[in-house]
């Protein structure tokens, strides 16, 4: 290959590079309000901070919480056991 060859290979090269860098630049001026959308729904998506999470409530209270759900749980499952056992002995009787 003869200098004037790879110099004419190079600059066949540059202008290709200054088409998509020009085109690169187009798109970007052309687009920027999808980019600020996108990258407001990122934000909005994310997942709220631990301490939001948490809502602002200490461990302990959290742990009360708990137990007063359970037992209420509890609660609601005995009385269903009762009236299970209630209408399995009301037509034994009859």
């Amino acid at each position: 290959m003869s200098t004037k060859q790879l110099i004419a290979e190079i600059e066949r090269g540059i202008k290709a590079l200054q088409k998509a860098h020009a085109l690169c630049l187009k798109a970007e001026t052309v687009a920027p309000h999808s980019q600020a959308t996108a990258a407001k729904t990122a934000k909005e998506t994310k997942l709220p901070a631990k301490k939001t999470a948490k809502g602002g409530v200490s461990d302990e209270s959290r742990a009360k919480m708990a137990a007063a759900q359970q037992k209420r749980w509890a609660k609601v499952r005995r009385e269903k056991k009762k009236a299970a056992k209630a209408t399995l002995v009301v037509p034994a009787a009859v």
